[in-house]
């Protein structure tokens, strides 16, 4: 007697994820002066800013935030590459590095204001800390790949757009997971925000331990057996 196939519980997790995006951007918008540690496109869009003469940003932390997160996405695309043949590992051991380095900034930000007039040394070490994190889980998760990417909404609308029938589409499977991500992302930011009223640690512990839940969570029960390659550049 055969039984019906368990749906694929990635996409669940990655909405989960996307969540904790938006709440790594409202601290660091809000919270370490007015950069995003997840969302990179941010970032370059305020460094061209602050080239034309744009003012009150932060060109440094925009750096500071695209260095670290390049470094934690090449980390994360060598883990993925050495345990290629142990997915269970590699994704419960990026879960691990990131939700730690989460934790560093988290740790960091003790007692620590939001920066107001430019950030402070301890301000950089928050957003280096919480940058290299998101770049270890964007590149561990954009390995694995999916129907839901954690850190590109605007891809997401758009695809949702396209395969609707608003869009000419005939639709498809998963349009419910994108709607849930731009949810997710809108959810995670308001909860950021609210956190930073406790303070930038409360939020970034927050952020770790979902990393941890939705990351470590699918690694022990749901890793697969081969790690498909990488999604094709261009695709969702």
């Amino acid at each position: 007697m055969s039984t019906a196939a368990s749906p694929d519980p990635l996409p669940r997790a990655l909405v989960a994820l996307t969540a904790v995006t938006g709440i790594v951007d409202a601290v660091a918008f809000l919270g370490l002066g007015q950069i995003f540690t997840a969302f990179m496109t941010g970032n370059i869009l305020f460094l061209g800013f602050a080239l034309a003469g744009g003012e009150g940003l932060a060109p440094l932390g925009s750096l500071t935030a695209l260095a670290a997160f390049f470094t934690g996405a090449v980390a994360g695309s060598r883990l993925g590459a050495a345990w290629q043949t142990r997915p269970r590992r590699w994704v419960l051991g990026s879960a691990v590095v990131a939700a730690t380095l989460l934790v560093i900034g988290a740790l960091c930000a003790i007692g620590l204001p939001s920066a107001t007039g430019g950030p402070s040394p301890r301000h950089y070490a928050v957003i280096a800390s919480t940058a290299l994190a998101m770049g270890v889980r964007s590149a561990t998760m954009w390995r694995l790949g999916s129907v839901l990417n954690t850190t590109l909404v605007t891809g997401t609308l758009v695809t949702l757009i396209r395969y609707s029938s608003l869009g000419g589409g005939t639709g498809a499977p998963n349009q419910g997971y994108r709607v849930a991500g731009l949810v997710a992302v809108l959810t995670g930011a308001a909860i950021g925000t609210l956190l930073l009223r406790v303070g930038i640690t409360a939020a970034l512990l927050v952020a770790a331990a979902g990393v941890l839940a939705a990351m470590g969570g699918y690694a022990l029960r749901h890793a697969p057996r081969q790690v498909p390659p990488p999604t094709p550049a261009g695709a969702e």
